[in-house]
């Protein structure tokens, strides 16, 4: 973008390539004497020697197309009579170049073997290696899925969406390699695999693609890694079940007998603590894709509600376990998170249906998954009975809510909150967010002119504070680039201009960045909303 650097954490969309670098067979160093190892001036020399040694090295980029990251490469088992004559294989994953977050794909590639390379490299001048036989191989396995053929809960396959692939992602079965990962699918966070080969890598259909049995029936898989062989080990919870890790062994080509085995077994430690609590996934009537998953008891719907959206927008809430979420259930509320249009995990169609529509469509999704549940007879609506809670985006969508809905919400947690998208433009480190989620390309050298401003302001909730009456508590992060904390400081200043006195407070921390999370802050932030929520929610017995 010009000149300027802009922000890479959380976003999948900056500019990288895949590249390969050949390293020359290097001499090993000798070991000095005890005698010239203790001489400093030995030392100098040996230290200025190194300095002016070189080496030249090949580099050749093999992926440029799209933004690209996580390389991983299988080297054939050599004690495996199936899979030594094989050559290494590179697999790695990429992304739309925008938004921030979207489906990815994922591309595989077939390496020389080390025979094959020195025979190459032996019989060749450096001046005339044909290099670009080395990327000419690489294939996408598996596309972005722009829309699936049937819901998610249906079992469409919704595409790839995967930040890191896993240390170690291969298995090799039956003569046959495949690649896992961790994916979102919908509300679930699923382990899938692969066949990326051997022989040539082709494009996929969704159903080559083997969605694992969940270890312990649980329903938000953090991690997976494998031997390389048949060995697989995951990390997976639930919404009231915490982390447990989980081994197999595959024993079948179709993965049909596959059967994990406990490891750990935390969960049974704390069901005294979750019995009487559940956790359900309800899908938003005529808002599809939007779902919402819900945190709460089995027997009292009598409690109040928190509707907690995520940022991003294009990220998700899985059905992972959250230590102070179930805290908060055990306090007397229900929780409820909905994954809104713009979500990760229902395809790219639905990521970029948000875009030009901030403010309004997900605004709309986040109460439609409120008043669902009203619906359904899970919350009520009245004084005391509906709160939210959210940071980023989701603390964007909470001034929106309650300046556009200003009696629904009895009280309001922002963290560090987008508030005024066209003053946030020349201060965030992702500027392009702000054009890109507007509707708009993103130009570095374009000026912001009247009718610029005009249609960012039109999706901020600035524009709304004149309605706020909903007690607003702000968690503000001194040194946040992402969302500046002039945002949230210059929303505080107008509420209190309008009269809200007591009813907005603002919490400022020193050295913390956008997600809070110094371990200081993050016990005041908890701490404090609960009280934020006794304080101006109704009463409910613990």
């Amino acid at each position: 973008a010009g000149d300027r650097n802009l922000g890479i954490v959380y976003c999948t969309n900056r500019p990288s390539i895949i590249v390969r670098i050949t390293l020359p067979d290097l001499p090993t160093p000798k070991l000095e004497d005890e005698d010239e190892t203790g001489s400093d001036r030995k030392k100098e020399e040996k230290e200025k020697k190194k300095e002016e040694e070189t080496t030249d090295v090949e580099c050749h980029t093999l992926f440029s197309d799209f933004p690209a990251r996580s390389p991983r490469v299988w080297f054939p088992v050599g004690d495996e009579d199936d899979s030594k004559h094989l050559r290494p294989v590179a697999i790695w994953v990429s992304s739309a170049k925008e938004p921030h977050g979207s489906c990815s794909r994922l591309h595989a590639l077939e390496l020389p073997n080390a025979e094959e390379l020195k025979s190459s490299w032996e019989s060749t001048n450096p001046e005339s290696r044909d290099q670009s036989s080395l990327s000419s191989g690489c294939r996408t396995v598996v596309d972005s899925v722009w829309d699936p053929p049937q819901s998610v809960e249906d079992g469409g396959f919704p595409g790839l969406y995967i930040n890191q692939l896993p240390t170690n992602p291969f298995l090799f079965v039956y003569g046959t390699l495949y690649a896992t990962c961790v994916t979102i699918w919908g509300c679930y966070s699923d382990i899938v695999a692969i066949p990326i080969g051997p022989g040539a890598i082709t494009d996929l259909q969704a159903e080559s693609i083997i969605r694992l049995p969940r270890p312990g029936r649980r329903r938000g898989t953090t991690v997976v890694t494998c031997d390389g062989k048949q060995g697989i080990a995951a990390v997976s919870s639930d919404l009231t079940e915490p982390n447990d890790v989980f081994t197999a062994s595959i024993h079948d080509p179709d993965f049909a007998s596959l059967e994990w085995h406990h490891i750990t077994n935390t969960a049974s430690r704390v069901r005294n603590l979750t019995f009487g609590l559940m956790g359900k996934i309800i899908d938003v009537k005529e808002r599809y894709p939007t779902q919402t998953i819900y945190l709460g008891s089995e027997a009292d719907s009598d409690r109040r509600l928190i509707t907690m959206a995520h940022g991003g927008p294009h990220s998700v809430t899985p059905l992972f376990f959250s230590a102070p979420l179930v805290a908060l259930a055990l306090c007397g509320y229900n929780v409820s998170m909905p994954n809104y249009t713009g979500s990760l995990g229902y395809g790219q169609r639905w990521v970029e249906e948000l875009l030009g529509k901030i403010g309004r469509l997900d605004v709309d999704d986040v109460m439609g998954s409120a008043k669902e549940l009203v619906k359904r007879g899970m919350a009520r609506e009245g004084p005391g009975m509906q709160l939210y809670m959210g940071g980023s985006h989701g603390g964007f969508l909470g001034a929106h809510v309650i300046g556009q809905y200003p009696t629904f919400f009895s009280a309001a947690v922002l963290r560090n909150p987008v508030i005024n998208v066209a003053s946030m433009i020349s201060t965030t480190d992702i500027p392009d967010w702000t054009d890109v989620e507007c509707g708009t390309s993103y130009n570095p050298a374009a000026l912001l002119l009247p009718e610029n401003y005009s249609n960012l302001y039109s999706m901020s909730p600035i524009q709304y504070v004149d309605n706020v009456q909903t007690p607003v508590l702000l968690n503000i992060g001194d040194v946040d680039q992402r969302v500046p904390p002039s945002q949230g400081k210059e929303y505080y200043h107008l509420l209190k201009a309008r009269g809200m006195g007591d009813k907005v407070e603002m919490l400022w921390f020193p050295e913390n960045g956008h997600p809070l999370d110094k371990v200081e802050a993050e016990r005041v932030c908890w701490e404090t909303a609960h009280a934020w929520f006794q304080k101006y929610g109704k009463k409910t017995a613990v």
